[in-house]
């Protein structure tokens, strides 16, 4: 193991040695959205030291979840799945995408860990910014007193909730369910840990999938606004090259710019029908509000094609159309651990951040807030822990899969090419016309189903079967709320 943290490293060492020993399992639901998506697998826990380098003092839980091949004689070293946010759980992931990983799980067990301050492993959750409404106060000064307030809510240390920590969780898992090697997959924030652990633990690694790359050179935050202002002027473009879509939306970037102004100069208030509970609910939506939709369905085609009758409706004055995409949007970010989000921004990026442009920030239409609020969060959020060469760029002969969607508006493929600058055995492919995280895409399941079968060499990957992704289309656009053209 290469480590250049060495009392943290060692405290690692001796304490996936110490856990060496077999883990309580019993049968268990692994469930999401609200209990509507759910998977069976076995679950325990392993305790961990809060603080690697104080291995008997403060403990808390680790919430792991084994999924078990179906073969009798299953491969030796399962799939860990890392899920991305920061902030989500790998097993609220695992149910949600349980479908995805159905061929792995022929031969292959999957295991999922919730990483230190997600879903019940220690949760960073922040109760004051989960229980700001739709259409409070929402500027970067406002955001950010609840972040620093929801800092004195967390009941441990922030400082070791971080990447240098969770991957040294993730090997104490491995030796305490007595597996030798591991596969890893990692979605968007995911494939930062799984690259971390690459470098920590080269050696127990087989194969690696880094669906949605980070880079570990790249910071989150100053390319959000830009790529996503990218990622919708592809769906304008999109819409204006479809004789049916242009003829319908002649106008989408100027209406947005209309909304955008009309609702930053005067928020509207609106009542509509609450889209899980049916109830008439009031609500309160300003500029924010739809910067916040655009960016959450541009994530994808599927959700990008809803863009351009929303657009219109909102601009002819239909807010509760707004209103009701907002809590649908907002719903699927409601199991995100924030303060957890925090801890990993704000040591892992904010500080290598390095000059920003503001006024090609604000000239998105997101604008600056995301940048402004990160700032002001991170000028108070206590730094953590954080290994000396985190962000250099990673050098690994392992064979690894990079996954891009074309239209991913926060890992654009250009990312996984800085990935693969030097990875020896690097696979680096990208679906014509998806978005962000490829693995629900059925043909991206059989080729990586087939790589982590095999973890070929760079010649050997040639095997693989990528004839599918000729045939990758995007979601045609909707030309009325009724769906796309016939």
């Amino acid at each position: 193991m290469r480590c250049v943290l060495r009392a943290l490293c060692l405290a690692l060492v001796l304490l996936a040695a110490q856990l060496a020993v077999a883990v309580e399992l019993a049968t268990c639901f692994l469930t999401a959205n609200e209990g509507r998506s759910q998977a069976v697998a076995q679950c325990g826990v392993v305790a961990v030291p809060l603080n690697p380098q104080i291995p008997d003092g403060e403990r808390i839980e680790l919430h792991i979840a084994v999924v078990e091949a179906l073969a009798e004689d299953p491969a030796p070293d399962p799939l860990f799945v890392i899920a991305g946010g920061p902030g989500q759980a790998a097993t609220d992931f695992f149910a949600l995408t349980e479908r995805a990983f159905r061929r792995i799980l022929r031969y292959r067990s999957v295991v999922l860990v919730d990483q230190r301050g997600t879903g019940e492993s220690a949760p960073l959750n922040c109760p004051s910014l989960e229980e700001m409404e739709l259409g409070g106060e929402s500027s970067p000064q406002a955001l950010a007193a609840k972040a620093i307030d929801c800092l004195h809510e967390l009941k441990h240390d922030a400082r070791f909730f971080t990447t240098s920590v969770a991957v040294g969780d993730l090997d104490i898992v491995r030796a305490a369910l007595g597996y030798e090697t591991l596969n890893l997959y990692g979605i968007s924030y995911g494939t930062r840990v799984a690259q971390h652990y690459l470098r920590r633990f080269p050696e127990r690694v087989r194969s690696v999938v880094l669906d949605g790359v980070l880079p570990t050179t790249v910071s989150l935050g100053p390319d959000l606004a830009l790529d996503s202002q990218a990622a919708l002027d592809r769906v304008f473009e999109r819409c204006q090259a479809d004789d049916a879509c242009a003829a319908a939306f002649p106008n989408l970037r100027e209406q947005l710019g209309i909304i955008l102004a009309r609702l930053r100069e005067q928020p509207a208030q609106t009542t509509f029908a609450h889209p899980r509970t049916g109830e008439r609910t009031e609500a309160d939506v300003d500029h924010l509000t739809m910067a916040g939709v655009v960016r959450l369905l541009v994530y994808s085609p599927i959700t990008a094609s809803l863009l351009p009758p929303l657009i219109e409706a909102v601009h002819d004055g239909d807010y509760a159309k707004l209103a009701a995409q907002a809590y649908a949007v907002s719903e699927s970010m409601r199991d995100l651990a924030v303060g957890l989000n925090y801890a990993v921004l704000c040591t892992e990026d904010h500080p290598f951040w390095g000059a920003i442009d503001d006024a090609a920030q604000r000239a998105t239409y997101m604008g600056a807030t995301m940048v402004e609020t990160t700032r002001r969060v991170c000028d108070t959020w206590p730094a953590g822990a954080i290994d000396a060469d985190f962000k250099a760029p990673l050098a690994s002969e392992t064979p690894v899969l990079l996954l891009s969607g074309e239209l991913d508006p926060i890992t654009p493929p250009r990312y996984a090419e800085l990935a693969a600058a030097q990875l020896a055995n690097a696979l680096n492919l990208v679906g014509a016309g998806q978005g962000h995280g490829m693995m629900m895409v059925p043909c991206m399941q059989g080729i990586v189903s087939d790589f982590v079968d095999l973890a070929p060499s760079a010649s050997e990957a040639a095997a693989i079967d990528l004839s599918c992704l000729e045939r990758l289309r995007p979601f045609p656009l909707f030309v009325s709320p009724l769906g796309p053209a016939p």
